[in-house]
Order: C-alpha cells, then sequence, then structure tokens
C-alpha cells in the first residue's frame, strides 16, 4: 500500500514524493473538452472555433434569394419540396454544379444517363433535346469533355439507398480526398430504405434525424428534396408548410417550396421558390414570402429573374403580335389572289 507522504510507517518514515502534475494539466490544450458516453462537450467559444464551417453558406447560385436572407448553410440540413415534374431535381443540381462546391449527389429519383443529359446542358446551355439527339448520332464528344472535366460531385444511383450506405458514401469521400464533403444532396427522402424497419412518418422522421447528425459531424451543407400533397400536388398552387408530406418538418433549418407561377418568361412560366422555414433569415409557413425565378427546364438552366415580374414580359407579347402580323399578311395574300 502506498503510504501518503511525511506520514510514519513500520519500516520508518516514508519520505515525501514530490507532486506531480497530471499530464494532462502540464499544459493548456488548444480546446479544453470533456467527453461524456463518447459525447464532446465544449464552452461555446471553444465550440465556434472548433467548427469553423458551421453554420457558413454555400457561396450563392441565385442573388435573389440571397437577397431574401434564403442560404444553404453548412452544417445544417435544407429541404427542397415540390410536385412532381415541376424541377426541384433541375433547381437541386443546378445548386450542385453551379456553387462550386464538392460532395455527393444520391440521385435515387433519376438514373445515369439523364443525369448526364441534365448536367451537360447545366454545364454547356445547350438544350437536352439537342444533347440527346446528339449522343443517338454517335456526336456527343462535346458534352463528354464537358462532364470529364466536372469532377467535383460524385454521383451514386441507386434506387433504394439506406442509411449505412449513405454513410460508407460519405467515409469513402473522405477517404479518398481527406476531407469531409461540403455539400451531400439527397434526391429524394421517400427512396431511402430505413433498415430499422420503420414506415411512414416514423421512417421519414429516422431518416431526417441521421441526416441532421450527419450534417452536424461533417461540417456538410445537406440537401434532401421531397413531395408535397393535397392540392399543392398540381404544381401550380402556392405552397405551405403544412403542404409537406408526412409533415417532416421540425429539423430541418431552411425549408424551400416549388411552384409555378402565373408569371410567363419567354422560357415558360417562372418558379416560384416559397420559404417556408428559415431558422436563419426570413420565412411564411403560410406560403407569404416568395421568389420568382427564371426556369428555362429545356436547358434544365435556373435563373434570376431579369426584370420584376407581373403578367407576360413585353418580349414575349413582341414575338406574339410579331407571328399574328406575319399570319395576318399571309392571309391577305391569299385573300387578294383570290
Amino acid at each position: 500500500m502506498v503510504r501518503p507522504p511525511g506520514r510514519a510507517g513500520r519500516a520508518g518514515t516514508v519520505p515525501a514524493q514530490p507532486r506531480r502534475r497530471l499530464p494532462h494539466l502540464r499544459r493548456r490544450p488548444a480546446l479544453p473538452t470533456h467527453e461524456l458516453g463518447g459525447e464532446e462537450i465544449l464552452l461555446l467559444s471553444h465550440a465556434k472555433r472548433k467548427a469553423k464551417a458551421a453554420g457558413a453558406p454555400i457561396p450563392v447560385v441565385w442573388q435573389s434569394l440571397a437577397d431574401a436572407t434564403v442560404h444553404v448553410r453548412r452544417s445544417q440540413v435544407a429541404m427542397v419540396a415540390a410536385a412532381p415534374g415541376v424541377g426541384k431535381s433541375a433547381f437541386t443540381l443546378n445548386l450542385a454544379i453551379r456553387s462550386g462546391c464538392r460532395g455527393i449527389y444520391m440521385s435515387a429519383d433519376s438514373d445515369e444517363v439523364t443525369q448526364a443529359h441534365r448536367a451537360a446542358a447545366i454545364l454547356t446551355g445547350d438544350r437536352v433535346q439537342e444533347i440527346e439527339a446528339a449522343y443517338k448520332s454517335g456526336k456527343g464528344e462535346k458534352y463528354d469533355r464537358a462532364l470529364k472535366d466536372f469532377t467535383r460531385i460524385w454521383f451514386d444511383f441507386d434506387a433504394a439507398p439506406s442509411l449505412a450506405a449513405l454513410e460508407e458514401e460519405v467515409y469513402a469521400y473522405a477517404y479518398m480526398y481527406g476531407q469531409w464533403p461540403e455539400l451531400l444532396v439527397l434526391d429524394n427522402l421517400a427512396n431511402v430504405f430505413d433498415e430499422s424497419g420503420g414506415e411512414g412518418f416514423t421512417s421519414l422522421e429516422s431518416t431526417m434525424s441521421f441526416l441532421v447528425d450527419l450534417a452536424r459531424k461533417t461540417e456538410a451543407a445537406v440537401v434532401v428534396l421531397h413531395h408535397v400533397v393535397g392540392d399543392a400536388e398540381s404544381g401550380d398552387q402556392a405552397l405551405k408548410l403544412k403542404d409537406i408530406r408526412g409533415k417532416i418538418t421540425k429539423l430541418q433549418t431552411l425549408v424551400l417550396g416549388l411552384a409555378y407561377t402565373e408569371t410567363f418568361t419567354p422560357q415558360g412560366r417562372a418558379l416560384g421558390v416559397y420559404v417556408l422555414k428559415n431558422r436563419s433569415g426570413k420565412a411564411s409557413a403560410a406560403g407569404d414570402l416568395m421568389i420568382e425565378l427564371n426556369a428555362d427546364l429545356d436547358r434544365m438552366l435556373i435563373n434570376d429573374m431579369e426584370s420584376p415580374g407581373g403578367g407576360v414580359p413585353d418580349e414575349v407579347w413582341e414575338e406574339f403580335k410579331a407571328a399574328v402580323e406575319v399570319e395576318g399578311a399571309s392571309e391577305r395574300r391569299r385573300y387578294e389572289e383570290v
């Protein structure tokens, strides 16, 4: 038994031993932490220094959204919800490609060829129909080069990825590049296979909890696509937070709803972005905050509106009037010949 220093024992007095400092106190650690059950707790000042990228917005793609305080942020989960065919995949693919972020795109809802053609359209500005025709005729070299040069995003096309598979993808990316992905896209939430056996709301909630934890630990901006229900499935109705399928809206920091508006552009109807939830800025669960974007889905390009909307633009009217004038002139010539 080790006796206290300076106490007498059977063999005489035990000499006092010099007091030793604990190893972890020999120098002040850079970030004082404590671990309880594998979890780390820190002071806020130290936590902020450790999570350097947490909460940082990814590069802006649409200035009109940024002006409305809408940003996709690192370490957080954002949701983009819309009816089928409205353009949520095109919206998110634009975000992934044009933001310049490095990361992973889980394309469970779209196949390899479809995504390749869409990405080539965004990268080159050509129409998807032209790209498909070029590949059919064996003249797709231009688009092959564009896709070959685009190396910032990994794509996974598992139609029903599990949470374990998603985690493995993230680790594989980190192993390859020595850093976590900056952006992780899941297209879409309903395609994820829940190994726990949950169904409906339970399954969706479990997946969202996993994504929130993954975003926090990797400091990646996670964007998950989802569906809407009820009248919102028409794709041209103003969206509300209650329209999100399964009411899965508690864990995300940003929820955007997409639907077509009554504004027309030369490319078609404008795409309305409804800011339904936004912990870092403006939002309206009732759908009162909406920003219009110019959606050219022939080229898979979604851009800021060049001018405020409101009815049919002058350019569209001028083209229409010119076409009517040409048709009228043709009719007058036929009448004169008769």
